[in-house]
């Protein structure tokens, strides 16, 4: 063999070699599997107390006149988490309950109605309502890591919400709003790399829609149906693990859903609609999680 047709040959082969090494990196590298630190942050039953702020909002509609927003329900609650998951090189999965209870803030509007002229006179009001939410959710997870000590963990989810409010004093009732969700979602998870910290920062951002929302009062015999609405979440946790079976952990979330203007129903003070809302809810939990 020549020189040149050496040459040829050693290019060819060592372009061959290149090749195969980026495919197998790509294929094999990019696609592997969870590093373990995080597959112990994302794994385990998992217990949580911390604060529930929310923030209700009724919005009235556009051009009526009348003030906007109709009313908000704001304040901090207590609250609690129980759950389970498991997170394996490549699947996982997560099945979580909590909890808010306490009082929060109700600023609103007493209407009274002039029967001569049927004119309405709004006198602005505030009261104590008291608050109970309950959430029971469950996640499906897959999991890739492209680089060392890093995992994206994207996943599907379903859940279902229910949210009970009992406004105090003058004209006080009672309202119970539910709603079932379900969408997709991604997680970021990163292990600090130096040995002897065991720690773990996740990153997450859900997206969906509500479905088969609808709010009953003790003021009414009728179910006033909501529509499907946007649901998003996202939030950050950070995981240390003192030992290989126990994390502790600290985690935030934003929730943000809304709920349709309803069709027309009778109450016990005549004809009324459920308006146009807004749920915010921020969720701090410092908690523990155990291994088996």
């Amino acid at each position: 063999m020549n020189k040149k047709h050496l040459s040829l040959a050693l290019a060819a082969a060592l372009g061959a070699g290149l090749s195969t090494s980026a495919f197998a990196y790509g294929v094999g590298d990019f696609f592997g599997p969870v590093p373990t630190p995080i597959q112990q942050a994302m794994g385990g039953l998992s217990i949580g107390v911390g604060q529930f702020h929310q923030n209700y909002a009724e919005h009235a509609t556009s051009g009526s006149g009348l003030p906007n927003p109709l009313d908000t329900q704001t304040g901090n609650i207590t609250a609690f988490h129980i759950g389970y998951a498991k997170m394996g090189p490549h699947f996982g999965y997560n099945v979580a309950y909590n909890v808010g209870t306490g009082n929060t803030t109700y600023n609103g509007y007493l209407q009274n109605v002039n029967t001569s002229t049927g004119q309405v006179t709004l006198t602005p009001y505030t009261t104590t309502t008291q608050s109970l939410s309950a959430d029971l959710h469950a996640t499906i997870r897959g999991g890739f890591s492209p680089i060392k000590d890093f995992a994206v963990i994207p996943n599907v989810f379903i859940g279902q919400h229910g949210w009970h409010r009992a406004i105090q004093g003058i004209g006080g009732y009672t309202e119970n709003y539910y709603n079932q969700y379900y969408g997709v979602g991604l997680t970021l998870a990163g292990a600090v790399p130096q040995p002897g910290i065991p720690l773990v920062l996740q990153v997450k951002y859900k997206a969906g829609h509500t479905h088969h929302a609808y709010m009953t009062s003790n003021i009414s015999n009728d179910t006033a149906y909501l529509g499907s609405k946007p649901w998003t979440q996202y939030g950050v946790e950070v995981d240390y693990m003192p030992r290989s079976n126990l994390t502790v952990y600290l985690s935030y979330m934003h929730t943000k859903f809304k709920y349709g203007q309803s069709q027309i129903f009778q109450t016990e003070i005549g004809p009324a609609f459920e308006p146009n809302s807004t749920t915010k809810q921020n969720v701090t939990l410092l908690g523990i999680k155990y291994r088996f």
